[in-house]
């Protein structure tokens, strides 16, 4: 089974499995400014929809769409399927979302890009972070 994780919509979070380039289950969340407090326990959510319990075992891969997306959303979709790759010992890819359509076109690209292990997945912003210092400390 494959997960895949798209954050860079920065409104909403979507999330897939698919085996093959058959789609299992899918999900929309919005999530404006909420995706790191969402991502995890959605995906947790959907794995034990299709199980019945969440069973990451059952993951092959991981498919990430990297960009382009605003900074802090797109980062939390890429650190987050790092991080899952890196501690499931599974192959992860990304796919920027100008390459597809909609998630059954994303699960049928996406299951025939080059999964690897120990790959880092960089993200793509679609513009410079904008990272101020915060009112009460400046000068």
């Amino acid at each position: 089974m494959i997960l895949y994780i798209d954050t860079t919509n920065g409104e909403d979070i979507k999330l897939a499995l698919g085996q093959d380039d058959v789609l299992i289950a899918k999900k929309i969340i919005k999530a404006k400014y909420k995706q790191s407090e969402k991502l995890l326990a959605e995906i947790d959510k959907l794995i034990s929809k299709v199980q019945g319990t969440v069973d990451l075992s059952k993951l092959k891969s991981i498919v990430v769409v990297n960009g382009p997306g605003p900074f802090t959303a797109t980062r939390i979709g890429v650190a987050t399927a790092n991080a899952l790759s890196y501690s499931l010992k599974i192959p992860i890819a990304s796919i920027k979302n100008t390459d597809f359509n909609n998630i059954e076109d994303l699960i049928k690209k996406g299951n025939k890009l080059k999964n690897k292990k120990n790959n880092i997945i960089e993200p793509f912003y679609s513009q410079e972070p904008n990272i101020t210092t915060p009112l009460d400390m400046k000068p």
